[in-house]
């Protein structure tokens, strides 16, 4: 494996723990703040309402259904029905969440959103991140002991097998980013089938014969 090779992973395998690191920052839905000599206002929280079959769940303000409202009993929850209408800054829930959840096709999760110019982009919780940078460390490790294989290989058989075995958990990460950073939550068990698999393999390329 040539000097580039090397470098081009080692930058690559950086890249990606800087990535877990950024999102470990993700600013999350404020906490409630401190009770004032007056009574506050109440927090304002939005559900989204984009589909027919969600402004049909929730026509208007007052048929919000409790499995929502109870995510935050004390707030005032306001249905926005256009994407355009989410005010910059404003955390939401899709009632489309709670629909899929209610048929167990999704995980009974609170998922928030904000807009992000004109689109809608998932705002993680910091235990959501906590638990993306759980199931990935282990990723990034094994791509570590990939690499240091393919290092230790040199430029082999062995070697080309390890670089190969770094470039599918490189690419089983970026799966699981782009997941995350969907909403889709449900990214831990195809990290894990991975990883299962990782010792297995490491051993099958330590026992080729490099010709």
């Amino acid at each position: 494996m040539s000097e580039r090779t090397k470098a081009q992973l080692l930058a690559e395998n950086k890249r990606l723990r800087a990535e877990v690191e950024r999102l470990d920052r993700i600013v999350n839905p404020p906490p409630p703040p401190e009770p004032p000599e007056e009574p506050a206002p109440k927090p304002r929280l939005y559900v989204l309402a984009l589909g027919e079959l969600e402004k049909r769940i929730v026509p208007n303000a007052f048929q919000i259904p409790e499995a929502i409202k109870s995510i935050a009993p004390d707030a005032e929850w306001v249905p926005v029905y256009r994407l355009s209408d989410l005010p910059r800054g404003g955390y939401a829930v899709r009632v489309v969440d709670y629909v899929t959840a209610g048929f167990g096709r999704g995980p009974r999760e609170i998922k928030w959103y904000r807009r992000k110019g004109r689109q809608l982009a998932f705002a993680p919780t910091q235990k959501q991140v906590e638990r993306f940078r759980e199931v990935s460390e282990p990723l990034i490790a094994a791509m570590g002991a990939a690499l240091d294989d393919a290092t230790e290989y040199g430029n082999a058989r062995r070697g080309y097998a390890a670089c190969a075995l770094t470039d599918v958990l490189h690419a089983q990460f970026e799966l699981a980013l782009a997941r995350f950073n969907a909403g889709e939550l449900d990214y831990a068990n195809e990290v894990e089938d991975v990883l299962r698999k990782v010792p297995e393999q490491r051993r099958q390329i330590s026992k080729l014969e490099d010709r």
